[in-house]
């Protein structure tokens, strides 16, 4: 008692002595018995729901279709053991959110009959088993598109006009918490079930559909004033009972190729939201990943506390759902909390119960999350940290500490709607970068090459085997780039789109692309040799870039989106390995004055773009060219040795742009011109592999790696080696992901930090 007497009291300081604009937490139990009971300036008014089965709580129930569950046993163990619509044995995930803030016991459906007018005003679910973001999926089982439930949020907005006023209505759109669930259906049901999806789309484009009206849903939201949003990605569809039955063999073993349609659709859907999450103002729109944490329970239910991952509690668990899921020709199990399903694909409640709780706890572990609180100071966060960890270490071996997290829950507010997307690194506080522009060749082509004439392609496999789903995209690599790892560092988007891919959307323009093209570089024939794109032609696409970024966001929006974005140039290897040392174009030149040609160059490009506003610019020096596998192979003699005439001549080119940038810096107001030394890091990675968790640095992964690059490291003529990871180049000219990922981490905390 002394011990919890004293941590009352420093409570009672850290809040008390903060200044009056800081808010207070209430700290006391509400009758829903809610984590979280918070003062009305903060709080989260209501919880509005969007989806499908998994948070229907009764809009089907008087429908025409098989997707309704208004009749025993369902609902078995909710309140009364009432069937209510919700397509499980008691409550929903979003009650069970909603019992959790504090808000209520249950969310209910906007088309209850017995509805009451004030159930508006603490939130309610539009939500329609069979709904998918597919338009057909929801045709298919007769319940209500999407479209329709935006339909019904618009009567719902009125009616709250109608009831309270615009003002407080603006209010409760603007702080409820919206939630938007789907998309199964659309995988289960409608792709990997009506042979004429898979005619019309395959596995990636499906996605892709899937995805971008899952990200214009959001966008639709937010031009109704919704500002917190929570977009759930799929759940493993693979490993439910059902489908496990249809698909999953004799063994019923998971289903893989679902499983990987929900990755990659979860992977497009991440970097969506997370594009409209830097891009949308004053919004906290944030993807939820459900698959992880649900494939954990299917996996390892013992942890959990249950004794049956792969059948649901009801009739025989295999197949029946909805309307094979009755009291006449199905018996339930004696205990429904020894199984994660409850039919044969939805969870049972005490499933969703653990799946909210790992969802909690596992964002509280996060940055955003780790005192959910509304600190409006930072100095505030500084206590109520000092103030948890206080409480851990003075009773950690006491039984009070269970009691005194639950206190600590009851003063946490989600600082999620507070906070930025996660980063990396933490940038300084006066560092702030809306988005990241790249110039330059193969090193950071997102896909520009795809829409151009030239031989310098990699749009096909195996190029991108280790991308999200596995997809070609016209990135020189395995994976992703440099462009894409360092915007993802410093907290803007995942991957930094190609300004030619013919699917960018708008938005994307406002958080960077990539006009950089394979086989460019600085000398002006290097990239007319290869048909790629100069870099005065990525200049007149980033002319057309400004005006379009203009028309979306005025003037002033898209000066401050120049001025403060990082831009990144990455040119030269081409120059000096193709057009000085191989084909012998410059025949005129010596490397010295060659490498004076190339500085030149850079540094009037690096000048263009100060003129355009730009003022923070990364110009990456030469790599060590000699060491990469296909000049070894080309210079390197019968041993295939690093060719050190192309590692001088990096090193001299690497001198003088670096001497040419730091004069820039001296004498042109404002601009922030950095010098990226990669040679070094990358030198170490090639000559000290093991280091770095690396077994082959001297060879490409693809086909024999001593030679093969772009089209001649293809799936008809090339193998891949086992291990990608295990080798520092994907091809025998591209670094691996895994490479590019120790580089950007060595390099990163110092050349940020150059821009302030």
């Amino acid at each position: 008692m002394e011990h919890l007497s004293a941590h009352r009291r420093i409570i009672s300081y850290l809040f008390l002595s903060s200044s009056s604009m800081l808010f207070l937490c209430v700290l006391f139990l509400s009758t829903t018995n809610a984590l979280v009971k918070l003062p009305e300036n903060t709080t989260v008014p209501a919880i509005i729901v969007f989806g499908d089965s998994i948070v229907d709580a009764g809009n089907n129930d008087d429908l025409i279709t098989e997707a309704r569950c208004n009749y025993p046993p369902y609902g078995i163990d909710f309140s009364g053991g009432v069937p209510t619509g919700r397509f499980s044995n008691g409550k929903v995930p979003t009650d069970i959110l909603a019992e959790e803030l504090g808000i209520k016991p249950t969310i209910p459906a906007y088309r209850d009959p017995n509805l009451r007018p004030e159930d508006l005003l603490t939130g309610v679910t539009f939500a329609s088993g069979g709904a998918g973001y597919v338009p057909l999926t929801t045709q298919v089982a007769g319940g209500i598109p999407l479209s329709q439930q935006l339909k019904f949020f618009e009567e719902y907005i009125e009616k709250l006009n109608g009831m309270v006023g615009q003002e407080r209505t603006t209010f409760i759109i603007k702080n409820s918490l919206f939630v938007v669930i789907c998309g199964s259906n659309d995988i289960a049901n409608n792709f990997f079930s009506l042979p004429t999806s898979r005619i019309q789309y395959d596995v990636a484009s499906f996605t892709a559909l899937m995805a971008d009206n899952a990200r214009s849903f959001a966008m639709t939201l937010y031009g109704y004033g919704a500002r917190r949003v929570l977009m759930f990605g799929a759940p493993p569809i693979g490993c439910v009972p059902s489908q496990r039955t249809v698909a999953g063999g004799p063994t019923r073993g998971c289903v893989v190729r679902f499983n990987d349609a929900c990755k990659l659709f979860n992977a497009k859907l991440s970097a969506n939201i997370d594009g409209l999450s830097r891009t949308l103002q004053e919004t906290t729109l944030i993807y939820i990943d459900i698959y992880s944490p649900l494939l954990d329970i299917i996996l390892n239910p013992q942890q959990y506390g249950f004794k049956v991952g792969t059948l649901g509690c009801c009739g025989t668990g295999l197949i029946e759902v909805t309307a094979l899921c009755n009291n006449y020709t199905a018996s339930v199990c004696p205990v429904r909390s020894d199984y994660v399903f409850w039919d044969s694909f939805h969870p049972t409640e005490t499933s969703y119960r653990i799946l909210v709780a790992k969802l909690l706890q596992r964002y509280i572990n996060r940055k955003v999350y780790i005192v959910l609180c509304v600190l409006v100071t930072v100095k505030l966060q500084i206590k109520v940290l000092f103030f948890y960890f206080y409480i851990k270490a003075n009773m950690k071996n006491n039984t009070s500490w269970s009691c005194s997290c639950s206190l600590l829950k009851l003063c946490l507010v989600f600082i999620l709607f507070l906070s930025d997307t996660v980063v990396a690194i933490k940038l300084p506080p006066n560092l702030k970068i809306p988005a990241l522009i790249a110039f330059g060749d193969s090193i950071v082509d997102t896909g520009n090459n795809n829409n151009v004439k030239t031989v310098v392609k990699c749009d096909f496999h195996p190029y991108g085997i280790n991308f999200q789903g596995g997809v070609p995209t016209g990135r020189f690599c395995d994976g992703r780039v440099p462009a894409d790892l360092l915007a993802e560092e410093v907290g803007i988007k995942s991957v930094v789109p190609a300004y030619l891919d013919p699917n960018l959307k708008p938005e994307d323009l406002l958080t960077g692309v990539s006009f950089a093209s394979g086989g460019s570089g600085y000398d002006p024939i290097t990239p007319k040799l290869v048909a790629a794109i100069s870099l005065q032609k990525q200049l007149k696409y980033f002319e057309e870039y400004i005006e379009k970024v203009k028309s979306l966001v005025g003037e002033e929006r898209k000066d401050f989106i120049l001025a403060n974005s990082l831009f990144l140039l990455v040119a030269g290897s081409d120059d000096i390995a193709n057009t000085y040392y191989d084909l012998h174009a410059r025949p005129h030149y010596d490397v010295d004055s060659y490498t004076t040609l190339m500085a030149n160059s850079a540094s009037d490009f690096v000048n263009k773009l100060y003129g355009y506003g730009v003022r923070r610019i990364a110009v990456f020096g030469a790599p060590p060219l000699g060491c990469i596998p296909s000049q070894r192979t080309l210079g390197g003699g019968l041993l295939r040795e690093c060719a050190e005439y192309y590692n001088d001549a990096a090193k001299l080119f690497n001198s003088k742009i670096s001497t040419k940038l730091d004069s820039l810096r001296k004498t042109v107001p404002g601009i922030k011109p950095v010098y990226i030394n990669i040679y070094d890091p990358l030198f170490d990675i090639i000559q000290n592999p093991a280091k770095y968790g690396f077994g082959v640095s001297n060879k490409g992964c693809c086909g024999t790696g001593v030679i093969e690059v772009a089209v001649l490291c293809n799936k008809i003529t090339s193998s891949v080696c086992p291990d990608v990871s295990s080798h520092v180049f994907w091809d025998s000219y591209h670094p691996t992901e895994k490479t590019y990922k120790v580089l950007v981490s060595l390099l990163i905390n110092k050349f940020v930090d150059q821009f302030i």
